[in-house]
C-alpha cells in the first residue's frame, strides 16, 4: 500500500510541466462572428458592426444575459454622428494578436471601431473608437432598474440576476462622457474597458481596477453585495493571492488546503478525542448490551457509564456540524476559479485543472482510494465498520472521476493530510488500527 502511494507520487513528479489550452475560438456565419473563450462568448453582427449577445460560463452554468433587441432601443455599441444618424460599417476584418486576443475591426467612412475580445479569465473585453468627428455610442444594458453612472461619469454599469446568477455589465473609460445608456466622444477617439459576466469581485477588480471600489459601492446599493459576500470574498481572495504568489493554481490549491486544514485542526482534534474515548469505552458498551436486553435499561446503563467516564456523546457531533459550512465555503471558493484555472500554467501532468475526465483523474483516484483504505483500517473499531469504510472510500472517488481536476487535487490533498494527522494522533495514543487480514476476517500469518 505504501509502495503504491510512493510510486504514484514519483510518477507525477517526473512528469514534465505543460501549458494549458486557453485559445479563443472564432466562428464566422453569413452575417455574424462568434468569439468564444473559457469564460465568455461574444456574438457580433458583421453587417451593422454591433454586439448581438453575450454569454458567460461560470459554475457549470451557461447564461446568456445580454441579447440585442432593436425594439427596446439600440444598445449594441451602435455609433451615431452629431445629428443622431447611425453610422454603418463598409467592411470588417478580424485577427489574433500576439497575446491571443481576437481583434474585430469595423471600417467606416468616418473612421473605425474595434472589439478586442481578451484572452483572459476575467470576463472582460475592450471597444476602441477612432473616428474623425464627434460620435455617440449606444451602451448595452441588462436592467432598467439597476443602472447607474460612476463618479464624474467615469463609467456606466447595469446589474441584474439571470438564472440565479448575479450579473454585471459595466463599461469604463478615461476619455469621453458617460450618460445613461450613452457614451459621448467629442474627439471621436477613445477606448471602452468592459466587464460582462457573473458578479465576482476579484474578476471585476482585475478587469476594472481604477473603478473597482466605486462599482462595489453601487453593487451594495443594488443589494448585490452583502455581508456574506465579504466573508466569501475573503476566502476567495486568499486563494487568489496564493495563485499570484505561486504562479500556479495547482500549488495554490495544495497550500490553500494545508492552511485551511491547519485552521480547522482544533475542531478535528475535539472530534478525534471523542472518537478515541468512544473506542476506549467500546468493551464496556458491549458488556452492557450483553447484560441488558431491554433497550431502555441498556440506555440507562450506558448513560451512567458516560457520566462516570466524563464522556458526552454529542461532543463528537458538534465539531462536524461546525466544519460543514466552512467546508462548503472552501469547496465553493475552489469552484469560483474553475474556469480561471484554464489560464494557469499546467500542473505536473495536467494541462488544464478546469476540466477533468476519468483518464486524467486516475492518479487522484488511485491516491484517494489507497489513502482512504488505509484511513479506514486505522480508524475503524472492528472489521465490519472497516469494510463499510473501505467500500465508501472506493465508491466516492469513482463517482467524482469526471469532476474538474482542480477539485480532485483539493480532495486528494485533504485526504492525504487527514490521514497524516490521524496517524500521528492514533499513534500517540498507541492505536495501530486493523490490518487487511483482520478486516477480511482472515487468520493471522503464522509467526516465522
Amino acid at each position: 500500500m505504501r509502495r503504491a502511494i510512493l510510486l504514484t507520487l514519483i510518477f507525477m513528479t517526473l512528469c514534465t510541466l505543460s501549458v494549458s489550452s486557453k485559445e479563443l475560438v472564432t466562428q464566422e456565419g453569413t452575417s455574424t462572428l462568434i468569439v468564444s473563450g473559457k469564460t465568455l462568448k461574444v456574438t457580433l453582427d458583421t453587417v451593422r458592426g454591433l454586439i448581438l449577445g453575450v454569454t458567460s460560463y461560470a459554475d457549470n452554468k451557461t447564461v446568456e444575459f445580454y441579447v440585442y433587441n432593436e425594439s427596446l432601443g439600440k444598445d449594441g455599441f451602435n455609433v451615431f454622428d452629431a445629428e443622431g444618424n447611425e453610422l454603418l460599417p463598409t467592411s470588417f476584418s478580424y485577427r489574433e494578436d500576439i497575446d491571443g486576443n481576437i481583434v474585430v475591426t469595423f471600417n467606416y467612412e468616418q473612421g473605425s471601431k474595434s472589439f478586442i475580445i481578451l484572452n483572459s479569465p476575467y470576463y472582460d473585453f475592450k471597444v476602441q473608437f477612432d473616428f474623425n468627428q464627434r460620435v455617440e455610442v449606444a451602451l448595452p444594458f441588462i436592467s432598467y432598474q439597476n443602472q447607474t453612472l460612476g463618479p464624474d461619469s467615469s463609467y456606466y454599469m447595469t446589474y441584474d440576476k439571470f438564472s440565479g446568477q448575479k450579473t454585471l455589465f459595466a463599461v469604463a473609460s478615461n476619455q469621453g462622457t458617460f450618460k445613461f445608456q450613452r457614451y459621448e466622444l467629442e474627439s471621436g477617439r477613445g477606448v471602452l474597458e468592459s466587464f460582462a459576466g457573473p458578479m465576482r469581485l476579484i474578476h471585476i477588480k482585475q478587469a476594472l481596477p481604477e473603478h473597482y471600489e466605486a462599482i462595489v459601492k453601487d453593487l451594495q446599493d443594488f443589494g448585490g453585495v452583502t455581508i456574506f459576500s465579504w466573508i466569501y470574498h475573503g476566502i476567495v481572495y486568499f486563494l487568489f493571492w496564493l495563485y499570484q504568489w505561486s504562479g500556479n493554481f495547482g500549488w495554490a490549491l495544495i497550500i490553500f488546503t494545508i492552511v485551511t486544514r491547519f485552521i480547522l485542526y482544533p475542531l478535528y482534534h475535539i472530534q478525534t478525542k471523542s472518537m478515541l474515548m468512544m473506542r476506549m469505552l467500546q468493551p464496556d458498551v458491549d458488556r452492557i448490551k450483553k447484560k441488558y436486553k431491554d433497550p431502555r435499561k441498556q440506555q440507562e446503563a450506558m448513560m451512567a457509564l458516560y457520566k462516570e467516564k466524563g464522556y458526552n456523546p454529542a461532543s463528537g457531533c458538534l465539531p462536524i456540524l461546525l466544519q460543514l459550512p466552512v467546508l462548503i465555503l472552501l469547496y465553493n471558493a475552489i469552484r469560483y476559479f474553475s474556469e480561471a484555472m484554464a489560464y494557469s500554467p499546467g500542473f505536473l501532468i495536467w494541462k488544464d485543472l478546469s476540466v477533468g475526465n476519468f483518464v486524467m483523474n486516475i492518479p487522484f483516484i488511485i491516491i484517494t482510494v489507497v489513502v482512504g483504505i488505509y484511513s479506514s483500517l486505522l480508524t475503524a473499531q472492528d472489521a465490519r465498520s472497516a469494510r463499510s469504510g473501505v467500500i465508501m472510500q472506493i465508491i466516492f472517488p469513482i463517482l467524482f472521476a469526471t469532476f474538474p481536476s482542480g477539485l480532485l487535487l483539493y480532495w486528494t490533498t485533504q485526504s492525504v493530510l487527514q490521514l497524516m494527522i490521524s496517524w500521528v494522533v492514533y499513534r500517540r495514543h498507541g492505536i495501530k488500527g486493523l490490518t487487511l487480514r483482520q478486516m477480511l476476517s482472515l487468520p493471522e500469518k503464522p509467526a516465522k
